[in-house]
């Protein structure tokens, strides 16, 4: 009669043994190591601790051999032979006896763990269940599994009445089947699994309120019955936070955005600013961002205020919340300038109040301050005036002002001018067709192989780039075109007009591109951006038949409005301290004048450095005096502004870094090129608000919504946003 199995007989360690009686509930060996001294050993029917105790005592070697073996080749696993329905056995496994039978005993082993589990009878609960309590994530991506199966079940299955007679009825393919649905593995590696178990209800509100403030969702979402659902399914029960909950996280996230903000600001020594104005729904919001250098030359830039003001504002009101905002994060004696557009109520805000140091004084007038202070004829905003910084026009609209009217009214009044109006007309047909007829737009598609882009409104490089795109299809394609939208054809005439147009103000539209960045934008590539403008235009009209007036125009507009930066020294200063740039862009005649100011200026940084090192500190007698060895402006190491400024100028490599290698011109080319030529930033900041007021979607204050704005925009420089 053939002996019942124990223990020993799927024990690892048994080929040390040989098996000799069986008496009651134990078992006797022979211990095959011992040899050729007769050892016998007596364990239990269902344990071999007094083997493996045997093994450590007197052969040590071979179980350290037999458990890294083991950890560096575990012993290879295999399902049964009966088909398995279940996917938790793609993580479980028997392994095969000496005679290669696998040995199904009822206690399949983990892949992971290599623990053994009980699971008599088919039963998989106890599989199932060491997998959620010790592996969660594999117990995550087999319930992902199993839903998959059930979907593509339920999707293949003809009627749930009727099932297939040929396979099985309910369990979908087997685990050891490829599953295409399976998700690779780098996105399996991304999931976290606590996701599943250990989301808490103050995590899931911390969740929720990054969504809302990321996303830019309206709050009214927290009360959608269908979003409140999935929430509630997703996190297994757990509630959704009301408008209330969320209103009161947003001022303890905002407080804290804002500490971390000015704690920033604090260490910043030169900044600017970018303001404007934004009316929606009958509402005017004043918008104001800061951007400053790293010392590793990065810019960063932070939103500061989103602040509802009168619809019908004056200038007066706008240099009251400049201030306002500058006092609140303590900035006023740190912004270089304020970047503005060419709003009226900017221009005369600056020109009236602004404390820039080349205004022309035609005479000095002192008044008495205690009649001032007392009649109060100037106004309250009367001393605001004086914490006004610079200001710097946006030489990107400014540039667009000089397309989108000087060029377009020279145009018009040229020889050309009915011919502009004609081609812009039937250009503007086709786009209007396009926009308001999904066949127009599809028929477009087919027959110039490519989507086209729409001009927006008072942006002259959008029409540019429509024009050009429309124009760069195939006389054939145009026709057909024309044929199919119903609008009358292009004459040979409008066809060549526009393509010289296109060709003519090319370099218009990319520099409009190019002032119109941020990180990478500085304000010392604006005159040299400005003059290489001037002289491709003018090298253009040389070869055009059609558009010479129209380039000098051009040029006199170029001149005019941007006489202010021509003859700004910051803007100078900010372009010789440009590897790129130097003082190549200078006639031979204006070199020496400037060299001298940037070495001027080299020698003011670093003597504000050195005050800056030494305030609050005590001075010591030596350092007071600085003549004779070892006195400060004699130190070994230092080089001499001129020097510096002579050795910088010399060299021609165009990168930023090199920058490194002059300190003083660094710290300079810092305080000037802060500042920004453009004033996109605050227009962008408005457009992330126009997508929280909606109609339909905002329930907030004026108060709450800026502070939303505020911490989505400045997320990336605070750790507000968890």
């Amino acid at each position: 009669m053939e002996r019942s199995r124990s223990a020993f007989d799927h024990w690892m360690h048994k080929h040390h043994f040989t098996f000799r009686d069986t008496r009651g509930r134990n078992i006797t060996v022979q211990c095959n190591l011992c040899l050729p001294k007769i050892n016998i050993l007596s364990t239990a029917r269902d344990s071999t601790s007094n083997l493996k105790k045997h093994l450590e005592c007197h052969s040590p070697c071979q179980m350290r051999k037999r458990q890294h073996s083991e950890i560096s080749e575990p012993e290879p696993l295999f399902h049964p032979s009966k088909r398995l329905r279940s996917a938790v056995w793609e993580y479980f496994g028997y392994v095969k006896d000496p005679g290669g039978t696998i040995n199904v005993d009822g206690y399949p082993i983990c892949r992971m763990c290599r623990k053994k589990v009980s699971a008599r009878a088919g039963n998989t609960s106890n599989m199932a269940h060491h997998l959620r309590d010790h592996h969660p994530k594999e117990f995550a991506k087999m319930n992902r599994k199993h839903s998959v199966v059930c979907r593509r079940k339920i999707r293949d299955t003809p009627s749930s009445d009727a099932p297939s007679s040929d396979g099985p009825s309910s369990y979908g393919p087997s685990i050891l089947e490829k599953e295409t649905a399976e998700p690779s593995e780098a996105k399996e590696a991304k999931i976290d699994p606590t996701i599943y178990y250990q989301t808490s209800q103050s995590r899931l509100n911390t969740l929720v309120f990054n969504f809302i403030v990321e996303d830019v969702q309206p709050i009214s979402i927290l009360e959608q019955a269908g979003f409140r659902r999935l929430i509630e399914i997703l996190s297994r029960g757990k509630k959704v936070m009301s408008q209330n909950a969320f209103i009161t996280k947003l001022e303890v996230v905002f407080n804290k955005m804002k500490g971390e903000l000015k704690v920033k600001l604090d260490k910043v020594k030169t900044l600017c600013t970018t303001a404007d104005v934004w009316s929606v729904q009958d509402r005017s919001y004043f918008g104001m961002t800061c951007h400053w250098l790293e010392d590793n030359l990065e810019r960063k830039s932070a939103a500061l205020a989103c602040t509802r003001i009168p619809i019908s504002y004056t200038c007066e009101t706008i240099i009251a919340k400049i201030q306002e905002i500058h006092s609140s994060y303590n900035i006023e004696s740190k912004v270089q300038a304020t970047v503005t557009d060419n709003g009226n109520n900017f221009i005369k805000a600056f020109k009236e109040f602004s404390s820039e140091d080349d205004q022309d004084v035609e005479q000095s007038h002192f008044e008495d301050l205690g009649s001032i202070l007392c009649d109060g004829e100037m106004g309250g905003d009367f001393f605001l005036s004086y914490f006004l910084p610079p200001h710097q026009r946006c030489a990107s609209q400014t540039l667009n002002l000089i397309a989108s009217k000087d060029l377009a009214d020279a145009v018009s009044k040229g020889q050309t001018g009915k011919l502009h109006s004609s081609a812009t007309e039937k250009c503007a047909a086709i786009w209007h067709k396009v926009q308001t007829s999904t066949v127009a737009a599809d028929a477009m598609e087919s027959i110039a192989k490519m989507k086209f882009t729409f001009p927006c409104l008072n942006q002259w490089s959008s029409e540019y780039y429509a024009i050009n795109k429309l124009i760069s299809l195939t006389d054939s394609q145009l026709n057909e075109l024309t044929e199919v939208l119903g609008v009358p054809c292009f004459t040979p005439d409008e066809t060549a007009y526009l393509t010289e147009y296109t060709d003519v103000f090319k370099p218009v539209a990319f520099a409009l591109d190019l002032l119109h960045g941020e990180e990478k934008c500085f304000l010392g590539i604006v005159i040299p951006t400005l003059l290489t403008l001037k002289r491709k235009l003018e090298e253009k009209a040389a070869n055009t038949r059609l558009f010479s007036k129209v380039i000098d125009s051009t040029v006199k507009a170029i001149d005019s409005r941007f006489k202010q930066v021509f003859d700004s020294s910051d803007a100078r200063l900010a372009t010789a301290t440009m590897p790129q740039f130097r003082l190549w862009w200078l006639p031979e005649d204006e070199r020496e004048s400037l060299r001298a100011q940037l070495v001027t200026e080299v020698l003011q940084v670093d003597q504000g450095t050195e005050e800056t090192e030494t305030n609050g500190g005590s001075v010591h007698e030596d350092e007071f005096f600085s003549y004779g060895p070892g006195s400060s402006s004699n130190k070994g190491g230092k080089r001499e502004a001129s020097e510096e400024v002579w050795l910088y100028l010399q060299g021609t490599n165009k990168d930023l870094k090199c920058l490194n290698e002059f300190p003083g011109v660094k710290k300079v080319f810092i305080k000037f090129n802060t500042t920004l030529p453009s004033s996109v930033p605050v227009q962008q900041l408005f457009n992330n608000g126009g997508n929280i007021m909606t109609p339909k979607g905002h329930h907030l204050s004026d108060e709450h919504f800026e502070r939303v704005l505020l911490l989505r925009y400045n997320s990336k420089i605070t750790t507000a946003l968890e």
